[in-house]
């Protein structure tokens, strides 16, 4: 364990002093050289410390009464890692968890600092001193569910006195969630295949299975034969609602890394075309590799930025993809590190999300559909930019969604992880009528 304590340390370093995606780190070849079991303690240990690192400053600066600011960079990341292991993980002895981390420290005195802190940790764990719920929701909220102050703020303008009920779902772990590839295998068969697993049907669509049992998707029976890929069911229904249909020509505007568009392609019994278009090109091998495993031929991947679509297919398409780039307020379980983001940064995302969603209408046919969707619940870049593009575009409207028990009669639709059992999510469905 302390080889792997000494990893995850070198992850966290990274992921602070370079700013690098948590989810991408524990994807590092000399990570992939683990064992299974290994590989797993590293992913763990690196996420949860990631995930509650707010709470565990919180309790650092308490126990060594001085501003976190003031303890250096490296130890502060050490004492990150031994209240993981202290706090939220009961396979770890305490004794384990404060001796093998204390071995991180550089020099003895940094060792007698970690080890007071731990220790104090370890006797007062059953007893911490959060903050006071009943004279500062937002400060207790924040410290408990490791979410910025201002987030959390947010949250509370958002969804009141069910604030807590949305924190507490949209950061807890769900099980996987599969699309089957139905060209391939039926989802009965699938789910069948998979019972060892825990395989069982998701709640709204035809095609989505979810595994209670930890597993990696690679190693899942029928991946290599591309009998199915990873996407959540709030993705899953955005795309059902679009109805595409065989012999549609789709395009996904912000497609990587390719769910959306292999959905499409499903639906359409791999008949259309689906232009699979991303600004970035290195994520183009993505899209590609995963149509190939899953035998999709009528996905075609480029690289293109969705404020410039490309002219030779305006007015070609029966439906459009517009998932846009957003804050992700609702995939917190998926990617820790988004808990973190400025809210300052997040004012900044509407008019490119506005400008995107303009743009792309011009790839669609009479009557054709867009699905506008996201995964943040922001009202300012959901309902209030699809508002105001129908304002502003008297020749849309807003059409029914109506996917499995989801039923949008107005068009628009934010899916919440406590009451859907899905990451929080936005779909608007936009027809051109004319």
């Amino acid at each position: 364990m302390a080889d792997v304590r000494k990893l995850t340390l070198e992850l966290l370093r990274s992921y602070e002093e370079e700013g690098r995606y948590v989810n991408l780190l524990p994807n590092s070849s000399r990570i992939r050289a683990l064992s299974t079991d290994e590989h797993s303690i590293v992913t763990a240990l690196l996420y949860t410390t990631v995930e509650n690192k707010l709470t565990y400053d919180y309790f650092i600066s308490a126990f060594a009464a001085r501003p976190i600011s003031d303890i250096d960079p490296y130890v502060r990341d050490v004492l990150r890692i031994g209240l993981c292991q202290i706090l939220h993980m009961d396979s770890v002895p305490d004794f384990a968890a404060v001796n093998e981390t204390v071995r991180l420290a550089r020099h003895k005195g940094e060792s007698g600092f970690i080890n007071a802190i731990l220790r104090r940790a370890v006797k007062e764990k059953n007893n911490l001193p959060y903050p006071d719920k009943t004279k500062n929701l937002s400060r207790f909220l924040s410290i408990f569910y490791s979410i910025p102050q201002k987030t959390v703020k947010m949250f509370i303008s958002i969804f009141g006195d069910e604030c807590e009920d949305y924190i507490r779902a949209v950061i807890r772990e769900r099980p996987l969630s599969l699309t089957v590839n139905t060209n391939k295998i039926s989802r009965d068969a699938f789910i069948e295949k998979n019972r060892a697993l825990g395989a069982y049907p998701s709640e709204n669509t035809d095609m989505g299975v979810m595994i209670s049992e930890r597993a990696y998707p690679a190693d899942i029976p029928g991946y290599a034969d591309g009998e199915f890929f990873v996407q959540d069911e709030s993705s899953r229904i955005a795309v059902l609602s679009a109805g595409v249909v065989q012999g549609d020509t789709v395009v996904d505007v912000c497609a990587a890394p390719g769910g959306k568009s292999f959905l499409a392609a499903i639906s359409a019994e791999d008949s259309g075309r689906v232009y699979s278009f991303d600004i970035h090109e290195s994520k183009l091998s993505l899209i590609r590799s995963g149509a190939q495993r899953l035998g999709l031929s009528s996905v075609f991947a480029e690289a293109n930025d969705a404020t410039l679509p490309k002219t030779e297919l305006y007015g070609k398409a029966d439906k459009v993809i517009c998932d846009v780039p957003c804050s992700g307020l609702g995939v917190f379980s998926k990617k820790p590190d988004l808990r973190y983001k400025d809210t300052e940064a997040i004012s900044t995302l509407p008019p490119l999300q506005y400008e995107i969603l303009c743009k792309s209408i011009e790839y669609l046919k009479p009557g054709g559909v867009l699905i506008y969707s996201t995964c943040t619940v922001n009202p300012a870049e959901n309902a209030e930019i699809t508002d105001r593009f129908i304002s502003e575009h008297p020749d849309f409207s807003y059409d029914p969604i109506c996917v499995g028990g989801i039923n949008a009669p107005e068009g628009r639709i934010t899916l919440l992880p406590h009451k859907h059992n899905t990451d929080g999510f936005y779909i608007a469905k936009l027809r051109k009528n004319k």
